[in-house]
């Protein structure tokens, strides 16, 4: 007679009960679908995020470069010039 693995995780919180079973009645999920995507789309803090081509580059998510590098001095020249560009307007 073969045995069903049944897994269990009890979590013993009222707070995460409680709330697990009211999003579950407002998405029509089980508590445990719930549950299960929550923690899918859990990323800890300080942990590398993706996106797509998308990188981490301190707290946001930028495309990677391909070409040149611009130095912050550059940058900076062609903002001072952009801003200056549209008050002239």
């Amino acid at each position: 007679m073969s045995r069903t693995d049944d897994v269990q995780f009890n979590v013993r919180s009222a707070f995460a009960r409680t709330r697990a079973h009211e999003l579950a009645k407002l998405t029509g999920m089980t508590a445990t679908q719930v549950v299960e995507d929550a923690l899918r789309g859990y990323v800890p803090p300080g942990a590398a995020m993706t996106a797509g081509r998308l990188v981490q580059r301190g707290p946001i998510l930028v495309r990677p470069s391909e070409g040149k590098k611009i130095s912050l001095i550059e940058a900076e020249a062609a903002l001072s010039a952009v801003r200056e560009r549209d008050l002239e307007d």
